[in-house]
């Protein structure tokens, strides 16, 4: 199955996108990300259905700031694109929008 392409290439040291920005079908699936409990097949999903990419350094440099991975962890760039999906959900859905900041 191909995927879809999506706008969804995490560069630049501050990353935002609206919901207006993304399909409608990417952005339900994103918000399903962000709803309570294990996020993992709404990850999993989103991550098989769309084209999702990222700048290794900024991808890592967007998910420093939450210290919530160590420098091994942030290493692994799928890793950080599951995490990075993950929270974008998250934002989405309690915010209608999607920003990260590397600083």
């Amino acid at each position: 199955m191909d995927k879809h392409p999506s706008p969804l290439h995490f560069c630049g040291r501050d990353f935002m996108l609206s919901r207006s920005e993304l399909s409608e079908d990417l952005a339900e699936a994103l918000e399903d990300c962000g709803r309570s409990g294990d996020a993992s097949e709404a990850v999993a999903f989103v991550l098989a259905i769309y084209e999702v990419t990222g700048e290794i350094d900024d991808c890592r440099a967007m998910l420093a700031p939450y210290g919530a991975w160590d420098d091994a962890e942030l290493s692994n760039h799928p890793k950080n694109l599951e995490r990075l999906v993950w929270l974008a959900g998250c934002d989405l859905r309690e915010q209608g929008e999607i920003y990260f900041s590397g600083y």
